[in-house]
C-alpha cells in the first residue's frame, strides 16, 4: 500500500462542485490507497473469473438477457441471485469481523446517494438502463464477455456505451442541474445512505439474512427451470459428452468447469459474488463495469495538445475520469482481462461467434443509453444490483425494480412490435 493523497472519486468530486453538503469524512475513508501493482493484479485476476462466469453461464447473451424481461429464460436471474447472496455474504462476514476495508467502502460509496434525487437518479436511471438493456440485449459487464466470444453487434454496443459516456460526460454539470439535484432524497438527507442505518440494525444482520434468501432464490429456480434446458441448443453435441458430466468427486466437476461449453449460471453467480472479496480487500470498492466506459470515455484529454482539450472548470467530470486512479482505473485491466478469457474459451468450445446479436441500431443505441443510464443512475447492473444491494445501499434498491420495470416494458414491446 502506498501512502498518497485520495484524489476525489466521480462523486465526491460532484458533491464539491455543485455545492452539496455531507458530514465530514470518517478517519476510515482516508486509508492509504491500494498500490498499481496490487490493483493492477488482483482485477486482472478477477477479469478472468468474471470473463469466465459470464462466458460459460450464457448469461452474455441477448437471447438470454431479452429472454429474461420476457421470463422465458432465467439464466439473468440465475447468476443475478447467485451473485449478489455470495456477495452478500461476504461482506456481511467483512463487517462482522470489523475489517475496515468494509467502511472505508462504504464511505466510498455514500456519495453515491447523496448527489442524486431518488426519481432524478435511481429510478429514472434505473428504468433507462433496463431499456437499454433490452434493445442491446447486454449490460455494461456482459458486453465485454460478448465481444469476447465474437458475439455479432457487439462491438456496436460497446461503441454506443464509449459515446454515451463521453456525452454524460460533457453533459453532466447539465445533469445535476436541471435533474440529479431535483426530487425527494429521503433518509440520504439525514446520512442514513444505507438501510440498516435506516432501520437501526447492525449491517450484518440484513445482509446474512439478504444472502440466505437470494442463494434459496438461486437454487430454487436452479430446480425449477433446470439449467440444462435453457444452454443454447447450438450446444447440444457437446453438451451430451462426458466432459459434461460435472461428477461428484472435486477432479472430475473442475475438469468440467473447464471442458463443458456451458455452466450451471448459478455456478456462474456464485464466482462472480466471491470476487467482492478481493475487490472489497485490495481496493476497497465493490464490483461495477460503467466505470470503465467512463473512464475510457474520458481518456483522449491526456494526449491532447492543451490548445485542443475542454475547458475544466466547465467539465471537472471528464477530469475526473481522466485522472489515473487506483479506484476507478482498476476496472481497465478488469474488463479486458474479461475480454480475453471469454475469446480464449469460446474459441477453446469451438463456439466463437456462436451467439446472435441484437442488431447494428439496437445494439448502438441500447449501448449509448446503457452507460448514460448508468452515469445518471449512479451504477450499472453489477454496480446497484450485484453491489449496492448487497450493500444494503437504499437508492440501489430503488433502482434495481426500475431496472427490471424499465427491461421488461422494453421487451414487451419490441417483441409486440416485431
Amino acid at each position: 500500500m502506498t501512502q498518497e493523497a485520495e484524489p476525489p472519486n466521480e462523486d465526491t468530486m460532484l458533491l464539491g462542485s455543485f455545492k452539496k453538503t455531507t458530514p465530514a469524512p470518517p478517519a476510515h475513508a482516508t486509508r492509504p490507497l491500494p498500490s498499481w501493482p496490487s490493483t493492477i493484479f488482483t482485477s486482472v485476476l478477477m477479469g478472468l473469473a468474471f470473463g469466465l462466469a459470464f462466458y460459460k453461464s450464457h448469461v452474455f447473451e441477448p437471447a438470454s438477457i431479452r429472454g429474461q424481461f420476457l421470463f422465458l429464460k432465467f439464466i439473468m436471474l440465475k447468476v443475478f441471485f447467485g451473485a449478489m447472496g455470495t456477495g452478500a455474504l461476504l461482506l456481511a462476514a467483512l463487517s462482522y469481523l470489523n475489517f475496515p476495508q468494509f467502511a472505508s467502502l462504504q464511505s466510498l460509496w455514500r456519495p453515491t446517494a447523496a448527489t442524486r434525487g431518488w426519481l432524478t437518479g435511481p429510478v429514472l436511471g434505473g428504468a433507462l438502463l433496463g431499456a437499454g438493456m433490452a434493445a442491446s440485449g447486454a449490460c455494461p459487464g456482459m458486453v465485454l464477455a460478448a465481444w469476447g466470444a465474437g458475439t455479432t453487434d457487439s462491438i456496436y454496443t460497446i461503441a454506443g456505451g464509449l459515446l454515451g459516456g463521453l456525452v454524460y460526460g460533457y453533459k453532466a454539470d447539465l445533469m445535476q442541474r436541471a435533474l440529479l439535484d431535483r426530487g425527494p432524497r429521503g433518509p440520504t438527507q439525514s446520512g442514513k445512505e444505507y438501510a440498516n442505518e435506516s432501520l437501526g440494525m447492525p449491517y450484518y444482520v440484513l445482509a446474512a439474512a439478504l444472502g440466505v434468501v437470494c442463494l434459496t432464490g438461486c437454487v430454487a429456480l436452479e430446480y425449477l427451470v433446470p439449467w440444462r434446458s435453457e444452454v443454447p441448443e447450438r450446444l447440444a453435441d457437446s453438451m451430451g459428452q462426458s466432459s459434461c458430466d460435472f461428477g461428484s468427486d472435486l477432479g472430475s466437476f473442475v475438469a468440467s468447469l473447464w471442458k463443458c461449453p456451458a455452466w450451471p449460471p448459478s455456478i456462474g453467480g456464485f464466482l462472480v459474488g466471491a470476487l467482492q472479496l478481493p475487490a472489497a480487500m485490495v481496493m476497497e470498492t465493490l464490483l461495477g463495469s460503467a466505470t470503465a466506459f467512463a473512464v475510457c470515455s474520458a481518456a483522449w484529454v491526456n494526449i491532447l495538445p492543451e490548445n485542443l482539450l475542454p475547458d475544466r472548470s466547465a467539465h471537472p467530470y471528464l477530469y475526473v475520469f481522466a485522472t489515473p486512479h487506483p479506484k476507478s482505473w482498476w476496472q481497465i485491466p478488469y474488463v479486458a482481462s474479461a475480454v480475453v478469457i471469454a475469446n480464449y474459451a469460446s474459441k477453446s468450445d469451438d463456439d466463437y461467434g456462436g451467439a446472435t446479436g441484437a442488431g447494428f441500431w439496437p445494439a448502438f443505441v441500447g449501448g449509448f443509453v446503457l452507460i448514460f443510464a448508468s452515469r445518471l443512475g449512479g451504477g450499472c447492473t453489477s454496480g446497484h444490483g450485484l453491489s449496492g444491494c448487497a450493500a444494503l445501499l437504499v437508492q440501489s434498491w430503488i433502482a434495481v425494480p426500475a431496472m427490471f420495470a424499465g427491461g421488461i416494458l422494453t421487451a414487451v414491446v419490441w417483441q409486440v412490435a416485431s
